[in-house]
Protein backbone atom coordinates (compact mmCIF):
# COMPACT_ATOMS: atom_id res chain seq x y z
CA UNK A 1 0.00 0.00 0.00
CA UNK A 2 1.08 2.99 -1.08
CA UNK A 3 1.87 5.95 1.04
CA UNK A 4 -0.66 9.09 1.07
CA UNK A 5 1.58 12.21 -0.09
CA UNK A 6 2.12 15.44 2.53
CA UNK A 7 -0.96 17.57 1.51
CA UNK A 8 0.11 20.58 -0.49
CA UNK A 9 -1.95 24.01 -0.31
CA UNK A 10 -1.12 27.17 -2.24
CA UNK A 11 -1.96 30.61 -2.26
CA UNK A 12 -5.93 31.95 -2.13
CA UNK A 13 -8.14 31.05 -3.48
CA UNK A 14 -6.60 27.85 -5.29
CA UNK A 15 -5.62 24.89 -3.38
CA UNK A 16 -2.93 22.51 -3.48
CA UNK A 17 -3.51 18.87 -2.35
CA UNK A 18 -0.80 15.67 -2.10
CA UNK A 19 1.59 15.12 -5.09
CA UNK A 20 3.26 12.07 -5.72
CA UNK A 21 6.73 12.88 -6.83
CA UNK A 22 8.46 15.82 -4.53
CA UNK A 23 6.69 15.76 -1.51
CA UNK A 24 10.20 15.53 0.26
CA UNK A 25 10.57 18.57 -0.16
CA UNK A 26 7.75 19.74 2.11
CA UNK A 27 7.59 19.65 5.97
CA UNK A 28 4.41 18.17 6.86
CA UNK A 29 3.85 20.83 9.71
CA UNK A 30 4.67 23.87 7.49
CA UNK A 31 1.18 24.91 5.45
CA UNK A 32 1.13 26.13 2.24
CA UNK A 33 -0.63 29.81 1.55
CA UNK A 34 -4.52 29.65 1.97
CA UNK A 35 -4.38 25.80 3.64
CA UNK A 36 -7.48 25.68 5.95
CA UNK A 37 -7.07 25.11 9.72
CA UNK A 38 -9.45 22.28 9.80
CA UNK A 39 -6.11 20.27 8.52
CA UNK A 40 -4.57 18.97 11.49
CA UNK A 41 -0.42 18.69 11.06
CA UNK A 42 0.43 15.67 12.76
CA UNK A 43 2.39 14.95 15.86
CA UNK A 44 6.39 15.18 15.60
CA UNK A 45 6.66 14.27 19.24
CA UNK A 46 6.24 10.65 19.08
CA UNK A 47 7.87 9.35 21.65
CA UNK A 48 8.64 5.63 20.05
CA UNK A 49 9.88 4.33 16.39
CA UNK A 50 13.24 5.99 16.08
CA UNK A 51 15.16 3.20 16.90
CA UNK A 52 17.07 1.45 13.54
CA UNK A 53 15.76 -0.16 11.40
CA UNK A 54 12.74 2.58 11.76
CA UNK A 55 9.93 1.49 10.53
CA UNK A 56 7.44 3.43 7.96
CA UNK A 57 3.97 3.62 9.04
CA UNK A 58 0.65 5.15 7.79
CA UNK A 59 1.30 9.09 6.79
CA UNK A 60 4.95 8.69 7.16
CA UNK A 61 7.09 10.55 4.27
CA UNK A 62 11.15 10.75 4.09
CA UNK A 63 11.08 14.40 5.45
CA UNK A 64 8.81 13.80 8.21
CA UNK A 65 11.23 10.79 9.65
CA UNK A 66 13.79 12.61 9.19
CA UNK A 67 12.28 15.14 11.06
CA UNK A 68 11.25 12.94 13.92
CA UNK A 69 14.45 11.06 13.94
CA UNK A 70 16.37 14.29 14.49
CA UNK A 71 18.57 12.72 11.36
CA UNK A 72 19.47 14.62 7.48
CA UNK A 73 16.99 13.55 5.06
CA UNK A 74 19.41 13.48 2.49
CA UNK A 75 21.69 10.93 4.64
CA UNK A 76 18.85 8.92 5.38
CA UNK A 77 18.10 8.90 1.89
CA UNK A 78 21.82 7.49 0.76
CA UNK A 79 21.55 5.24 3.91
CA UNK A 80 18.90 3.16 2.37
CA UNK A 81 19.44 3.68 -1.20
CA UNK A 82 16.75 5.76 -1.97
CA UNK A 83 16.07 8.36 -4.59
CA UNK A 84 13.60 10.66 -5.76
CA UNK A 85 10.42 10.80 -5.56
CA UNK A 86 11.20 8.91 -2.03
CA UNK A 87 8.15 6.01 -2.28
CA UNK A 88 7.90 4.03 0.97
CA UNK A 89 5.43 1.81 2.29
CA UNK A 90 4.45 0.83 5.54
CA UNK A 91 6.48 -1.56 6.90
CA UNK A 92 9.27 -0.92 5.10
CA UNK A 93 12.37 -0.83 7.33
CA UNK A 94 14.95 2.19 6.83
CA UNK A 95 18.29 2.30 8.50
CA UNK A 96 18.96 5.17 10.14
CA UNK A 97 22.49 6.94 10.18
CA UNK A 98 23.26 7.91 13.18
CA UNK A 99 21.97 6.48 16.60
CA UNK A 100 18.90 8.79 18.44
CA UNK A 101 19.80 9.85 21.68
CA UNK A 102 16.61 11.68 22.59
CA UNK A 103 12.93 12.18 21.89
CA UNK A 104 12.58 14.86 19.16
CA UNK A 105 10.66 18.18 20.25
CA UNK A 106 7.59 19.62 18.83
CA UNK A 107 8.81 22.63 16.70
CA UNK A 108 9.00 26.23 18.17
CA UNK A 109 9.10 28.38 14.81
CA UNK A 110 9.83 31.20 17.08
CA UNK A 111 13.35 29.51 18.21
CA UNK A 112 16.52 31.04 16.04
CA UNK A 113 17.88 27.43 14.81
CA UNK A 114 14.52 27.33 12.70
CA UNK A 115 14.79 30.61 11.07
CA UNK A 116 16.83 30.83 7.58
CA UNK A 117 20.26 32.66 7.71
CA UNK A 118 20.21 36.05 6.64
CA UNK A 119 21.35 36.37 2.33
CA UNK A 120 23.80 39.22 1.76
CA UNK A 121 22.12 42.06 0.79
CA UNK A 122 24.57 42.63 -1.65
CA UNK A 123 23.52 39.57 -3.95
CA UNK A 124 20.16 38.07 -2.96
CA UNK A 125 18.34 36.38 -5.22
CA UNK A 126 17.73 37.51 -8.80
CA UNK A 127 14.44 38.32 -10.12
CA UNK A 128 12.70 34.99 -12.05
CA UNK A 129 11.82 37.08 -15.21
CA UNK A 130 13.04 39.56 -16.89
CA UNK A 131 10.99 42.67 -15.36
CA UNK A 132 8.92 43.12 -12.58
CA UNK A 133 5.88 42.72 -14.19
CA UNK A 134 2.57 42.99 -11.90
CA UNK A 135 3.91 41.37 -8.98
CA UNK A 136 2.67 40.68 -5.45
CA UNK A 137 3.87 39.60 -2.08
CA UNK A 138 1.46 37.53 -0.24
CA UNK A 139 1.46 36.41 3.04
CA UNK A 140 0.52 33.98 5.45
CA UNK A 141 -0.09 33.83 9.08
CA UNK A 142 3.52 33.76 10.11
CA UNK A 143 4.23 36.51 8.12
CA UNK A 144 6.44 34.59 5.14
CA UNK A 145 5.84 36.03 2.16
CA UNK A 146 5.12 34.13 -1.11
CA UNK A 147 5.69 36.16 -4.57
CA UNK A 148 3.03 35.69 -7.41
CA UNK A 149 4.20 37.53 -10.91
CA UNK A 150 1.14 38.05 -13.70
CA UNK A 151 3.17 37.97 -16.88
CA UNK A 152 2.67 36.88 -20.58
CA UNK A 153 2.34 33.51 -21.72
CA UNK A 154 5.59 32.11 -22.65
CA UNK A 155 7.68 34.62 -20.79
CA UNK A 156 11.02 33.27 -19.54
CA UNK A 157 11.45 31.90 -16.28
CA UNK A 158 14.75 32.59 -14.80
CA UNK A 159 16.57 30.73 -11.78
CA UNK A 160 16.66 32.84 -8.71
CA UNK A 161 20.02 30.97 -7.80
CA UNK A 162 22.46 28.18 -8.79
CA UNK A 163 21.74 24.69 -7.91
CA UNK A 164 20.21 21.84 -8.75
CA UNK A 165 16.88 21.00 -10.42
CA UNK A 166 15.39 18.33 -7.33
CA UNK A 167 11.40 18.32 -9.18
CA UNK A 168 10.56 19.06 -13.01
CA UNK A 169 7.09 17.98 -13.54
CA UNK A 170 3.60 17.97 -12.99
CA UNK A 171 2.64 15.69 -10.33
CA UNK A 172 0.31 18.22 -8.71
CA UNK A 173 -2.69 19.31 -10.54
CA UNK A 174 -3.39 22.36 -9.07
CA UNK A 175 0.44 23.53 -9.14
CA UNK A 176 0.56 22.76 -13.05
CA UNK A 177 3.95 22.61 -14.21
CA UNK A 178 6.41 23.22 -11.40
CA UNK A 179 9.86 22.82 -10.71
CA UNK A 180 11.90 23.07 -7.81
CA UNK A 181 15.74 23.80 -7.29
CA UNK A 182 17.72 22.97 -4.03
CA UNK A 183 20.77 25.51 -3.54
CA UNK A 184 23.18 25.38 -1.22
CA UNK A 185 22.77 25.86 2.57
CA UNK A 186 19.32 24.25 2.79
CA UNK A 187 17.50 26.74 0.73
CA UNK A 188 14.69 25.64 -2.17
CA UNK A 189 13.48 27.66 -4.84
CA UNK A 190 9.50 26.67 -6.27
CA UNK A 191 8.30 27.92 -9.52
CA UNK A 192 4.62 26.95 -10.58
CA UNK A 193 2.19 27.68 -13.23
CA UNK A 194 5.15 27.21 -16.00
CA UNK A 195 4.10 26.45 -19.52
CA UNK A 196 6.85 25.08 -20.96
CA UNK A 197 9.54 23.24 -18.52
CA UNK A 198 13.18 23.60 -19.46
CA UNK A 199 15.09 21.26 -17.35
CA UNK A 200 15.72 18.10 -16.21
CA UNK A 201 15.90 16.31 -12.84
CA UNK A 202 19.16 16.29 -11.77
CA UNK A 203 20.15 19.05 -14.14
CA UNK A 204 22.69 21.56 -12.44
CA UNK A 205 21.76 25.30 -13.58
CA UNK A 206 23.29 28.79 -12.62
CA UNK A 207 21.99 31.55 -11.27
CA UNK A 208 19.71 33.37 -14.30
CA UNK A 209 19.44 30.28 -16.19
CA UNK A 210 16.23 29.98 -18.27
CA UNK A 211 14.80 27.06 -16.38
CA UNK A 212 10.95 27.44 -17.66
CA UNK A 213 8.19 29.83 -19.32
CA UNK A 214 5.21 31.42 -17.89
CA UNK A 215 1.58 29.75 -18.20
CA UNK A 216 -1.54 29.03 -17.09
CA UNK A 217 -1.08 25.81 -15.96
CA UNK A 218 -2.79 24.41 -12.59
CA UNK A 219 -5.70 25.89 -10.77
CA UNK A 220 -5.15 29.66 -12.15
CA UNK A 221 -6.93 31.78 -14.01
CA UNK A 222 -4.46 33.68 -15.59
CA UNK A 223 -0.99 33.61 -16.69
CA UNK A 224 1.57 34.19 -13.90
CA UNK A 225 4.39 32.64 -11.93
CA UNK A 226 4.20 31.72 -8.28
CA UNK A 227 7.68 31.88 -6.64
CA UNK A 228 8.20 30.42 -3.12
CA UNK A 229 11.48 30.00 -1.15
CA UNK A 230 11.84 27.09 1.68
CA UNK A 231 14.56 26.21 3.93
CA UNK A 232 15.25 22.68 5.37
CA UNK A 233 11.85 22.30 3.78
CA UNK A 234 9.90 24.65 5.81
CA UNK A 235 8.81 28.18 4.30
CA UNK A 236 10.90 30.97 4.74
CA UNK A 237 10.00 34.69 3.59
CA UNK A 238 11.13 35.38 0.24
CA UNK A 239 10.78 39.22 0.16
CA UNK A 240 13.83 39.63 1.65
CA UNK A 241 15.98 36.81 -0.08
CA UNK A 242 15.90 39.26 -3.12
CA UNK A 243 18.31 42.01 -4.28
CA UNK A 244 16.40 44.90 -3.18
CA UNK A 245 16.78 46.90 -6.72
CA UNK A 246 14.27 44.24 -7.63
CA UNK A 247 11.72 45.55 -5.58
CA UNK A 248 9.93 48.63 -5.71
Amino acid sequence: MLLSCVSLYACSPAKYRGWNGGDQYFNDQDRMFGQEDRISPRSQSGSSGCSSPYVVRSGDTLSIIADRCGVDMMKLADANGLHPPYTLYIKQELVLPRKVTKAPLVHDFSKSEHKAPKMDSTSGFGWPLSKPYNYQFLSDSAGNNALVIKAPVGEAVYAAEQGEVVYSGSGIEHYGRLIIIKHDDGYLTIYAHNDSLLVKEGQEVKKGALIATVGVTGDVQEPQLFFEARYHGRKVDAKPLFHQKFLH
